[in-house]
């Protein structure tokens, strides 16, 4: 727009690409020379451009080009830009020329030398009149393009070097390019300016503003770099109190349930005050101490290794009517897991969780045909992995923002549209029907109870087993005598109505031990899950 020319030779600009921008600027209604040499390397080096034959100063807004310049439409990164073109000229978000005009384009299959580019006369021309001029009267200029000349196109050594060095940097473009891409956010080398836009008109610049924090909690030390290192570093100054107090009542809200300020997600005037400000103070300043500095294992050891922590939740009809969110911490804590803890310990309690760590997102079991209904681009169909896929931390879960998984949703996680600080928890039939009739959780059931059938043979030491696996305790008496006359009663209905219980046992992809009694393993199926969906197997107590 303001007459400069710009050059890119990019993977995924501007983060894999090489960015050149001339300082000289184009006069209106003048034709002008444009050359353009590569020499194939990724480096900003390798790049020259030349405005009417002579060498054009400039500087590189990017210079990290290390993948592919050209669209591979079979691999997977690159489907999204199936219809990009390889080369452009005066292209940027639109096809359309705006008052410029092309002509005399050419484009040739090797990096030309500052000799060709000066003269449109021919390779062997151009060196026989150069060697006419006498050493001596050579300019530098001449010197050093007569040499660049030599070592291109004469030189044996030099050509069976630049050759294998063109095969090396092809081999590690491959490498790079069947990498997985991560982006990682990084400032740009030259910060964009930004203005006050008046009345939000993008273009209605007003007064200009920089990078810098609320003077309200504190400047920001003049020795800090404006930018995300120096909010960092800003964050974790010993005199800025902020950051320690909410990574404190973020912890604390792990494991109690609520934090010391109740409003996690707002520390300002509009939130909530501390219930106990003196300890929230001296947590902060242990979690500076702690292990020399921040050191989040031991300040988590500490709260639960307190007394406080290790309550019992059992509290009387006083205590709940006078406190009844525990604010005082006059007993243990007491609520819902998350999503994701309520199918992992499932999982866990059966035998079935995959503990590896790390590893790419997996697809487990889900109702049919969500994606299907609701994607419009990308991936637009679910398909179901199996194996140890199946049993991964829910942590690794595929997550499609408009196709949340239907079962964390359930059990209150967000859709992850925005960020979240602290989840709701409450109580719906439709949790109930999730751990009632989900695969994950019925086959979690019919696993649980192969693994025990084999172990136990008494019923009690079998309901033993189920309870502290699940809930970590022993059957109660009357618990004991319910569970049995369910076990029977189902056991005599599969006995009569064995396709009802082999549709049971079939459900999920872990393979069943046959040499079981199906009306046996049917039946504790059922007692087994629910035990799964006793109150306490899904709060924390």
């Amino acid at each position: 727009e303001d007459g400069r020319l710009s050059f890119r030779i990019n993977n995924v600009w501007p983060d894999n690409a090489i960015d050149f921008e001339t300082d000289q600027k184009l006069k209106p209604n003048e034709w002008v020379y444009i050359t353009m040499s590569y020499d194939g390397s990724s480096q900003a080096s390798g790049l020259k451009v030349y405005l009417n034959s002579k060498l054009a100063k400039g500087k590189f807004a990017a210079d990290n080009l290390d993948g592919s310049t050209i669209w591979n439409k079979n691999h997977e990164i690159y489907k999204s830009y199936a219809a990009s073109s390889n080369f452009s000229f005066g292209k940027m978000h639109t096809t359309i020329n705006k008052g410029y005009a092309v002509d005399e384009l050419k484009i040739f299959g090797r990096e030309l030398t500052p000799l060709e580019v000066q003269s449109e006369m021919s390779q062997k021309d151009l060196v026989q009149n150069a060697l006419k001029i006498s050493s001596e009267k050579r300019t530098d200029y001449q010197k050093d393009a007569l040499f660049d000349y030599y070592v291109t196109h004469i030189d044996p050594i030099m050509r069976e070097l630049a050759i294998k060095r063109q095969k090396l940097i092809g081999e590690e473009v491959e490498l790079l390019n069947n990498e997985i891409d991560i982006m990682v956010m990084r400032d740009r080398k030259q910060m964009r300016k930004s203005y006050i836009l008046e009345r939000g008109v993008y273009d209605a610049h007003g007064e200009e503003v920089i990078a810098e924090t609320p003077l309200k909690i504190g400047k920001l030390p003049h020795s800090y770099s404006r930018n995300r290192l120096g909010l960092s570093q800003w964050l974790l100054n010993e005199d800025n109190p902020l950051f320690a107090r909410v990574m404190v009542n973020r912890f604390w809200l792990q494991y109690f349930g609520n934090g010391i300020v109740k409003t996690q997600e707002d520390f300002g005037s509009q939130g909530e005050l501390p219930s106990h400000p003196e300890l929230l103070d001296w947590l902060a300043s242990k979690f500076r101490q702690d292990g020399g500095g921040w050191d989040t294992k031991a300040f988590i050891k500490r709260i639960v290794m307190s007394a406080t922590y290790q309550q019992s939740s059992k509290a009387n009809q006083e205590q709940i009517e006078a406190d009844p969110d525990n604010r005082w911490l006059a007993r243990g804590s007491s609520y819902r897991f998350s999503a994701e803890q309520v199918r992992d310990n499932v999982l866990l309690a059966s035998g079935l969780l995959v503990r590896t760590i790390g590893g790419p997102s997996v697809y487990p079991y889900q109702p049919s045909g969500i994606w299907e209904a609701l994607a419009t681009r990308n991936a637009t169909k679910y398909v179901q992995q199996h194996g140890d896929s199946l049993y991964r931390r829910s942590m690794y879960t595929i997550w499609k923002r408009t196709s949340p998984p239907p079962m964390m949703l359930n059990f209150d996680s967000p859709d992850r549209s925005l960020c979240t600080v602290r989840r709701q928890k409450t109580a719906t039939p439709l949790q109930a029907l999730v751990t009632l009739n989900d695969p994950q959780f019925v086959e979690a059931a019919r696993v649980l109870a192969e693994r025990v059938i084999k172990k136990k043979t008494s019923f009690d030491a079998r309901m033993q087993f189920f309870f502290q696996s699940v809930v970590s305790r022993n059957p109660r008496p009357n618990e004991l005598q319910i569970l049995k006359t369910l076990y029977d009663s189902e056991y005599q209905a599969f006995i009569k109505d064995t396709k009802r219980a082999e549709s049971l046992l079939a459900i999920g992809e872990f393979a069943r031990d046959k040499e079981l009694n199906i009306s046996e393993l049917a039946a504790y199926t059922v007692v087994v899950n629910t035990i799964l969906n006793y109150d306490e197997a899904i709060v924390k107590r």
